[in-house]
């Protein structure tokens, strides 16, 4: 019987699951993406706290530096982190 094993390699925001704790490795895309999630306080390096994940595509909401931010799937995918310990 396999165990499931959570890997520490790097997947999108949109992948992470429920009080997940994590920290940004890039942002991708065009300059665009990456304005629009800097306007919202969003940088490489930061840690987030994965509070909420809707269903069915819906936003994620996180916590970064005290603010909770709400983030569609579709720009939630252009993030790549990494779970932290």
């Amino acid at each position: 019987m396999a165990l499931s094993v959570e890997s520490d390699a790097p997947m999108t925001l949109y992948q992470a699951k429920n009080h997940s704790r994590l920290k940004v490795l890039e942002i991708s895309d065009d300059w665009t993406t990456r304005r629009s999630l800097n306007q919202m306080g969003l940088y490489a390096g930061d840690r987030l706290h994965v509070l909420r994940k809707a269903p069915f595509g819906g936003p994620l909401v996180v916590r970064n530096h005290h603010a909770q931010v709400a983030i569609s799937k579709q720009l939630a995918e252009k993030i790549r982190v990494e779970v932290l310990p």
